[in-house]
């Protein structure tokens, strides 16, 4: 590992989505996004539905987390989500036959824990889809 850089970890229930030696990451937190820099301060924190996005040799790499936990320790960084994708790996197709079927669920009367499933599904589907776009426009640029 190089000297300006920390080891980044993230796990999904699938496995590990991503594990190398990183200069810089960006996640979202419940108070905000949080950027983590080498020999940051040790933490512990929830993390928030959102994009992680992480930078090494001039590069940036997007990755979709569904919330989680960030602890950051003696230069090691893990991050244990429920759900994380790399951005690169999002179909879109996918991404909007998901969105089409959660907004179908809420729209029926459903129970809570329907409704509950239903509305993170939809939230997934939105972000991922936002994410691709994003990264079919960065792509156009270069």
């Amino acid at each position: 590992m190089a000297k300006n850089n920390f080891l980044l970890e993230i796990v999904s229930p699938e496995g590990i989505v991503y594990e190398e030696s990183v200069e810089e990451v960006t996640l979202p937190t419940e108070s905000g996004e949080i950027a983590i820099l080498p020999h940051h301060a040790p933490i512990f924190t929830k993390l928030s539905e959102g994009e992680v996005v992480i930078k090494k040799d001039g590069k940036t790499t997007t990755i979709v987390i569904a919330g989680g936990f960030l602890e950051l320790q003696n230069n090691n960084a893990h991050v244990l989500s429920d759900y994380a994708i790399r951005a690169e790996s999002i179909q879109t197709a996918k991404a909007e036959e998901k969105k089409r079927l959660a907004e179908s669920k809420l729209r029926e009367k459903v129970e809570k824990a329907e409704f509950t499933t239903a509305d993170k599904d939809l939230k997934r589907a939105i972000l991922e889809l936002k994410v691709a776009e994003k990264m079919r426009k960065r792509q156009r640029v270069q």
